[in-house]
């Protein structure tokens, strides 16, 4: 029993991540398998299992956290701290405007420009939405995937590999969306995207000085802004080609440019941003090797 313990005790502190990972897929697919086999997930029962298992991240990043004898307080401080110049946040609005400004191009010169009103139209539909996507389906999210798991990933590996390791795992926590109808788009494209997204969301992250809530903020206003385009032509079976590959292929793009630019290293010009939660837990103890991390006593940079 005690060598159970050990080795236990040993993977969270060697592996959070895969730990991190394994009770994030656990609890969400629970609440969504559980939800699902009861009711449709348009129902409002159904709307409910998703919102709750999306909070699944979150709860893993705090478990592995107290797991691993750390302040789970502490982490939720790095969480919240706010502290970040206000552009950041603009930021973080405007980066998924530009990826949606590049769905509508592609959209509406394969269908044509959709009449004026049925932006203003939208509107009311998107507002709704981005503050849905931003707190309880998406954005909070980031608790877990850009909170905990980026920053533990970017102590082994680079930014680039960091992003594509955790957007695998985001795939993969998907699951149940498609095997329960609740996302009627390609498995592959769909991943190209998510993939694409935790490119562009590590770029933030990192360029932030590791900001949280500004990765909460884009999370939600890329998962409102991009479907925008197709529900203005009247949705996306209006579209000659699938609306995945438009989205794949625009944010493709955009992440690339970000790797081009920025490099692989730390997809930024600042350091990869690593667990100060750990950092300042452990240097107030007085223990060594703690890993280096930029405080907030400068201006982030992009």
């Amino acid at each position: 029993m005690q060598s159970n313990r050990s080795l236990l005790a040993r993977l969270i502190n060697d592996y959070p991540v895969v730990v991190f990972s394994a009770l994030a897929i656990g609890f969400s697919w629970t609440v969504w398998i559980a939800t699902f086999s009861i009711t449709t997930p348009r129902s409002g029962l159904g709307i409910l299992g998703i919102v709750l298992g999306a909070f699944g991240p979150g709860t893993a990043g705090a478990v592995v956290t107290r797991l691993r004898g750390e302040s789970v307080r502490a982490w939720l401080a790095a969480i919240f701290d706010w502290r970040r110049p206000l552009r950041w946040y603009g930021l973080a609005i405007a980066v998924p405007a530009v990826g949606a400004i590049g769905v509508a191009v592609v959209v509406f010169s394969l269908v044509g420009l959709p009449d004026s009103s049925s932006f203003r139209q939208l509107a009311p539909w998107f507002i709704f939405n981005l503050v849905l996507a931003t707190l309880f389906t998406g954005g909070n999210e980031e608790f877990g995937w850009r909170g905990f798991a980026l920053p533990h990933l970017q102590m082994r590996f680079s930014a680039l590999t960091a992003s594509v390791l955790l957007g695998g795992v985001w795939v993969l926590w998907h699951v149940p969306m498609f095997v329960y109808g609740v996302y009627q788009l390609s498995p592959l494209l769909y991943a190209a995207s998510v993939v694409s997204f935790a490119v562009i969301l590590t770029w933030y992250y990192n360029a932030s000085d590791g900001s949280v809530l500004g990765a909460v903020l884009l999370h939600g206003t890329i998962n409102a802004a991009v479907n925008v385009p197709g529900r203005a032509v009247g949705g996306a079976a209006a579209v000659p080609v699938p609306y995945a590959a438009i989205l794949a292929g625009t944010f493709g793009v955009l992440a690339t440019l970000l790797i081009v630019y920025y490099g692989p290293e730390t997809l930024s010009h600042r350091e990869a941003v690593r667990p100060r939660w750990v950092v300042s837990q452990r240097s107030h103890a007085s223990v060594s090797g703690s890993p280096s991390s930029d405080g907030h006593g400068t201006e982030p940079s992009d």
